[in-house]
């Protein structure tokens, strides 16, 4: 991309099993990937971050479609008129969870690709999650590259190639492996969370880091914590501790992007 604004812009507005949205922005595009909380919670925090109305978005990018990502994608494609991208196998997971939108605002996604949205360029790749044809998403203006991954069981190589050495990188870390295995979930739902379709735990985001993480990383956000089954401090440590261990001299901030609220602007 070239003739790119000085700085990309990021939010997390929400993440977590009770629902995830963030924010991607620069001079000249406004991009949610996921809307999985509120509508009117979307616009006062877009509004209250970052200075816009829900009408100024220029599209959302969903991942899937459980509820915790698409919640409010019909109710502000609908009010604002937003587009909406998805994969084909996304669109018929959620079609009949968000309500009639008008067909010109929904953009079916090939399994990979990539799309340009006024001075921002972005691509999704497969992930590994229980969903239809999920995927995470790679933005970038300017060689300033934000990646997200997060709801995927297992770093594929794909998402490996996508992710590597970008400015800001949101990954999942979304339980601690010994409080899901004494927590009070079913021996089932603890099967599915730990299998290589279900979420990744600190350890693996720590593990993850160790190949993902390169000279340009400047943030991670250790991502969809499980309310459950980690805390911030755990998830902190335990991913801290794995890089220290393998001796990686990491000059990048680590961050948990919280459950409820969202974080303040960050500008690449």
């Amino acid at each position: 991309m070239t003739d790119g604004c000085e700085y990309m812009k990021f939010c997390s507005l929400a993440s977590g099993s009770s629902g995830n949205c963030y924010y991607l922005g620069t001079e000249k595009a406004n991009i949610l990937i996921d809307a999985g909380i509120s509508g009117k919670r979307v616009c006062n925090d877009l509004e209250d971050k970052m200075g816009l109305n829900g009408v100024d978005l220029d599209g959302i990018f969903i991942t899937h479609e459980h509820i915790d990502h698409i919640q409010s994608v019909g109710v502000l494609a609908r009010k604002f008129k937003t587009p909406l991208y998805a994969t084909s196998g996304t669109w018929a997971g959620m079609q009949n969870k968000i309500g009639n939108v008008d067909q010109d605002l929904c953009h079916v996604l090939p399994e990979t690709g990539s799309i340009e949205i006024n001075d921002v360029n972005i691509e999704w790749f497969p992930i590994s999650h229980d969903a239809n044809e999920p995927v995470g998403y790679l933005v970038e203006n300017d060689n300033k590259r934000i990646g997200i991954a997060t709801d995927t069981g297992m770093i594929n190589k794909g998402m490996a190639k996508a992710l590597f050495d970008v400015n800001l990188l949101i990954l999942e870390a979304n339980h601690d492996e010994k409080m899901l295995f004494n927590g009070k979930y079913p021996a089932y739902l603890k099967k599915r969370i730990q299998s290589s379709h279900g979420h990744l735990s600190n350890i693996a985001a720590g593990q993850a880091l160790l190949d993902l993480a390169g000279d340009k990383t400047k943030t991670v956000f250790l991502a969809h914590l499980s309310q459950e089954n980690n805390l911030p401090s755990l998830a902190l440590r335990t991913v801290g501790d794995i890089l220290s261990e393998n001796k990686i001299p990491y000059s990048f901030d680590i961050e948990v992007a919280p459950r409820s609220q969202a974080t303040s602007c960050i500008k690449l």
